[in-house]
């Protein structure tokens, strides 16, 4: 019995150290306070403390111990368009051992994120899925990870990526090993509510959550995206009562390992 349990403590252990076996490149934006938008037009309350907890989680054991040096924090007048596209060039740091994790919180358009200096009506200012995808394309890590707490974010999806039945995970062929996830805070016709209640974005609020451990469905101690998508999308449909369904979409294994504790 004792070697039984000796022998499923080892592969556990082996199982977590496989989670993150080389180094995680993030870069982490939240704007609550924009440059040319008033609270009334515009302004969030919780984005930048969103984004500081996610990047504190990824210096925690459950997000793999990130290094700070690793990690590009970004909030407020900080995020402006030309930093965050400086920033994302860490990418090119990373080898194929390793992740990159971009995290936005802020205000979203159907196909861009909004950075602090965004003029209204001048759409060159945006964050474009372009962007993103040119950012990830130069890197050679072969986990890839889209994380956005924002409106209209599940309108990210472009050609070879469909949206199927709300809330649904949506992959393309996994043959080439590597992992391009997308996981947005709502549908491209939703917002993405920020709940005092909760004291941040409803949607980081269960993905950190989720992260921590309450998404680790079968008690491995791993949390797959799989079972973080399972996780978040009742919690967070039930809390906002259904006005708000997450969606995950991109290239990946439904057992891809975001987090363990």
């Amino acid at each position: 019995m004792l070697t039984k349990l000796l022998l499923a403590f080892g592969l556990l252990l082996s199982s977590q150290q496989q989670v993150f076996a080389g180094q995680t490149y993030a870069v982490v934006v939240g704007i609550s306070d924009y440059e040319a938008l008033s609270y009334a037009t515009g302004d969030l309350r919780f984005a930048d403390r969103d984004a500081r907890q996610f990047a504190a989680f990824l210096q925690s054991k459950s997000g793999g111990s990130v290094p700070a040096a690793n990690i590009r924090l970004l909030t407020n007048r900080q995020a402006t368009q030309a930093a965050i596209l400086q920033q994302l060039n860490v990418f090119r740091q990373a080898t194929e051992a390793d992740r990159i994790i971009l995290y936005f919180s802020g205000h979203g358009m159907p196909d861009s994120f909004v950075p602090y200096d965004v003029v209204p009506g001048n759409p060159a200012g945006l964050l474009t899925y372009r962007d993103i995808k040119a950012a990830f394309y130069q890197s050679s890590a072969t986990t890839k990870l889209c994380i956005a707490d924002a409106c209209l974010s599940g309108g990210m999806s472009r050609k070879g990526v469909t949206q199927r039945n709300s809330g649904q995970i949506v992959t393309q062929n996994t043959a080439d090993r590597s992992n391009v996830a997308m996981i947005l805070a709502s549908r491209s016709t939703q917002s993405a509510v920020e709940d005092g209640r909760l004291g941040g974005g409803a949607f980081t609020y269960f993905l950190l959550r989720g992260l921590s451990g309450q998404a680790d469905l079968n008690g491995n101690g791993i949390v797959t995206i799989k079972e973080l998508h399972q996780y978040i999308s009742p919690q967070l449909k039930k809390r906002t009562q259904g006005r708000q369904t997450p969606m995950f979409y991109g290239r990946f294994s439904d057992n891809l390992p975001l987090a363990y504790h």
